[in-house]
């Protein structure tokens, strides 16, 4: 009650605050009708041939636009290289068309709980890590952050949701049958990545030098990929690494993180608020 008196606020009920906002500047991007256009081989004609057929892998083709998507998923990351694993669920939700994402994660460091929210929006992107919800051990916004944060949004839509990346905003560059390299521009920002497939045509790494904003970022984020499998209206990788690279030492990989749901086109009545967010 005390600090509610001073203007605080939990990390859930500031989810739930900015999933509500985001949900009232969505609406008229949502589809007015259950008939919607689903994406066909004419919208994929444009693509590099490696990020076509990841497409056509992913099942795609023939199925509706992606308008927004909820992803429940368990990450173990750590703080620095050689230290310990901590468990993470996370909860996220993005939309795409004004891009938007809330990521929502618990956990524990030495024990005692801990909880992040990182949100990326119209108005730019933070990043608040609390312990016990009330004290600070992250608290960071401002151009810089937003930059390396629609890296990641550009990561999550090649990853969790590649019916997206038929869209204008996104630049495509074929560098040989196996790799393609994209920009994505959202707003004032423009990011770049390598995508790399296997012989199968499945996106197996995606690589920017874009994301460096914290002293202890490299110069290279990667995110090798794996164990694909159906999530209902796309077949994805379940599982992926986080890693840091540098230029004086081995790289740093600080997240493994498992897919276990995936929804998509969400109705924005039916979004899951913070309470689904399952404890580590």
């Amino acid at each position: 009650m005390l600090l509610a008196h001073f203007g605080w606020q939990s990390l859930a009920t500031r989810y739930d605050a900015l999933l509500e906002a985001e949900s009232a500047r969505q609406v008229h991007h949502m589809p007015a009708s259950s008939r919607e256009p689903c994406v066909s081989e004419s919208d994929i004609r444009h693509l590099p041939p490696p990020v076509a057929h990841y497409l056509h892998n992913a099942g795609v083709v023939g199925r509706p636009p992606v308008h927004n998507f909820v992803v429940e998923m368990t990450a173990s990351l750590n703080r620095a290289p050689g230290q310990s694993w901590m468990r993470t669920p996370i909860l996220q939700t993005s939309f795409v068309h004004d891009p938007a994402r809330l990521f929502l994660m618990r956990t524990h460091i030495k024990g005692l709980p801990v909880v992040g929210l990182h949100a990326y929006t119209h108005e730019g992107a933070s990043m608040q890590i609390r312990l016990f919800d009330c004290w600070p051990i992250v608290n960071t916004s401002g151009p810089a952050l937003t930059r390396a944060e629609t890296v990641t949004v550009l990561n999550d839509f090649c990853i969790m949701a590649p019916a997206v990346l038929i869209g204008p905003e996104f630049s495509w560059q074929t560098v040989n049958d196996n790799e393609a390299r994209v920009a994505f521009t959202n707003g004032a920002h423009t990011v770049h990545a390598t995508l790399s497939f296997d012989i199968n045509g499945d996106l197996m790494d995606f690589v920017s030098d874009d994301r460096h904003v914290l002293e202890t970022d490299g110069y290279r984020w990667s995110t090798p990929l794996g164990l694909y499998r159906d999530f209902g209206m796309a077949r994805l990788a379940s599982e992926g690494y986080a890693l840091w690279h540098y230029q004086d030492r081995a790289p740093w990989c600080y997240g493994r993180f498992t897919i276990e749901r995936v929804r998509y086109n969400v109705a924005l009545d039916a979004l899951p608020r913070a309470s689904a967010l399952r404890r580590p």
